[in-house]
């Protein structure tokens, strides 16, 4: 700390009085680290808001509207500011404490004489004394071989692990909000594939119906499309169901009770943004272990135990501080018949303290931080091993199915277009049923695919931003 600031703080603790609230003063401003709100880091210039109630609910409304309700990034940034304080104790150790202590006291002293052998007998006599009193005392450490250096790195290190703890908590929130989102909109598109699957088999159904009312077509065509029809219903019911579990699954995300209806935009199977990655591998390894909060977290983490280190060294080493003391007394008795009314007192000094012996207790405190730093490092080196897997990982999955975006597109467009050919050469009679159930049911396959390939891919480029640590509010643009 510099010394103008300790001066100064010193002045103001002294011609101050103190009160309850004196913890409110941010006076070495450590909040100035911490977020002014739980979601202030991502939210910059937005705001948390209702939902929209006359168009649908947009990827970073339902973001926006997670970061502001989740409980954990409330915790989170609470802990943050739980260590700011903790900061702020380390800081306060620079300046002097002062101490007053005001009293009245009022004593009384009997005392017996024994005066037989005078023949006087025992003579009692009591003495009554009152006194008010004032003391004021003053402790300033003013060297202490690094000990309150050591505390404040250490303090000042933690408050970097909360701080990154809330951003990797504030990275969670938006992926489980987008993953929640995009759950809805796949199981929505789903339903959508479900339904066509429904539809062209009910047409099925009428043709094979009509063909055989009319003699052109047998009863186990009829009864194969009828069969075909039915698991259609099957399949579209399944899947309304599950486009109700996503839609409370995203409402709860949203910090809303599961049963509130959630409406987002219509699903479509368009791709947004680029399918294909402009960055290698390395260099999106490289990047991760920049800006990953949780390898910011370890990095601190371990800074503030090798500071731990250093306060357990400099625990067993002497300090030097300046001592003073000032006392009021105003007494009410007599002494040889001369009445005292009042005394008065100061003292000041340097003390010098050395620890001598307490028990071998130094060594194993020394050693116990040691070995914790030493457990901090391994787990920083096996934090970077995971985010690196992390990146490769997503990173293979997302070219796999970047891939498959195309593939899937094509095997739909063939699949439709085998049905229309189906269709067609049953409707003239030269096809049979079969072909034409086999094309059906190629199609809902492909539909099925198609949907999964978005998906999919979604999923695959959400967990590589994730895995970067770059997740915010323009996921969706990303």
């Amino acid at each position: 700390m510099k010394p103008c600031l300790i001066a100064a703080v010193s002045i103001a603790v002294l011609t101050m009085p103190s009160c309850a609230n004196a913890q409110a003063i941010d006076v070495f401003r450590t909040l100035d680290d911490v977020s002014a709100t739980p979601a202030t880091p991502l939210l910059r210039d937005a705001s948390c808001r209702a939902m929209p109630e006359d168009r649908p609910l947009e990827l970073d409304e339902a973001i926006l509207r997670a970061i502001c309700a989740a409980p954990q990034a409330r915790r989170a940034w609470a802990e943050a500011r739980v260590q700011a304080a903790a900061l702020g104790v380390a800081d306060s150790a620079y300046l002097p404490t002062v101490n007053a202590t005001v009293g009245v006291e009022h004593d009384t002293l009997s005392t017996t004489y024994d005066y037989s052998a005078f023949d006087a007998g025992e003579i009692r006599r009591s003495q009554n004394t009152s006194s008010r009193y004032g003391m004021l005392t003053l402790n300033w450490v003013l060297f202490d071989f690094g000990k309150r250096d050591a505390a404040r790195r250490r303090a000042s290190a933690l408050l970097v692990v909360a701080d990154a703890v809330q951003d990797e908590v504030l990275q969670s929130v938006i992926l489980n909000a987008a993953q929640a989102f995009y759950a809805l909109r796949n199981a929505r598109a789903s339903l959508d594939a479900a339904r066509r699957t429904e539809s062209i088999a009910q047409e099925s159904f009428v043709q094979a119906s009509a063909k055989h009312a009319a003699g052109a077509g047998t009863l186990a065509d009829e009864l194969q499309a009828r069969t075909s029809y039915r698991r259609a219903m099957l399949d579209r019911v399944s899947a309304d169901g599950e486009v109700k579990v996503a839609s409370g699954a995203l409402a709860v995300t949203m910090g809303l009770d599961a049963n509130v209806p959630v409406r987002i935009d219509s699903p479509e199977l368009t791709v947004e943004g680029q399918a294909e990655l402009d960055a290698g591998v390395d260099q999106l390894i490289d990047e991760a272990k920049r800006r990953q909060p949780k390898l910011a977290a370890a990095r601190a983490r371990l800074d503030a135990a090798r500071a731990n280190v250093d306060a357990a060294r400099a625990q067993g080493r002497p300090t030097i501080a300046l001592i003073g003391s000032m006392t009021q007394n105003s007494p009410s008795y007599q002494q040889q018949s001369v009445p005292v009314t009042g005394s008065r007192g100061s003292t000041i000094g340097v003390q010098l303290t050395i620890p001598l012996f307490e028990g071998f207790a130094s060594g194993y405190r020394t050693g116990q931080a040691q070995a914790q730093a030493d457990a901090q490092e391994a787990a920083l080196h096996d934090a970077e091993l995971q985010v690196s897997l992390e990146v490769w990982t997503s990173y293979q999955s997302l070219r796999a199915d970047a891939a498959n975006l195309s593939n899937s597109r094509e095997l739909l467009a063939d699949a439709r277009r085998a049905l229309d050919v189906a269709r067609g050469r049953y409707k003239e009679g030269v096809g049979t049923f079969t072909e034409l159930l086999n094309a059906q049911t190629a199609l809902a396959d492909a539909q099925k695919q198609r949907v999964l390939a978005v998906s999919k891919w979604r999923s695959a480029r959400l967990k590589l931003v994730a895995s970067l640590g770059k997740l915010d509010l323009s996921v969706s643009q990303k």
